[in-house]
């Protein structure tokens, strides 16, 4: 039986992988996809749920609109701008993220 620590279970029989599908009509534009200098809304987030709640942490909501500031030199990490704030993430983890863009 596994250990809970901050109400997720680490464990044997917690250990099973979740994928989470998103039924979104229509080709998927994800984050990680986009050029330095694009302005995006959020239109869901994927993956498991550990990583659903880090990212509504640090600020990524659905409906939220992020900017693509600049891509590190080896094009890993990616520097967005939420909110107003700059964050750095993950190209893998932008890749869970599927955004659309902005209506003018």
């Amino acid at each position: 039986m596994g250990r809970k620590l901050f109400g997720f279970g680490f464990g044997r029989r917690h250990n099973r992988k979740r994928r989470h599908r998103l039924d979104i009509s229509g080709k998927e534009l994800f984050l990680s996809d986009l050029q330095a200098g694009e302005r995006v809304r959020v239109v869901a987030v994927g993956g498991s749920e550990h990583f659903r709640i880090r990212l509504m942490e640090m600020g990524i909501l659905i409906g939220d609109i992020i900017e693509v500031s600049k891509y590190a030199p080896l094009q890993d990490p990616m520097e967005i701008i939420v909110k107003g704030y700059h964050l750095a993430l993950r190209v893998s983890d932008s890749e869970k993220i599927i955004v659309e863009y902005l209506k003018d």
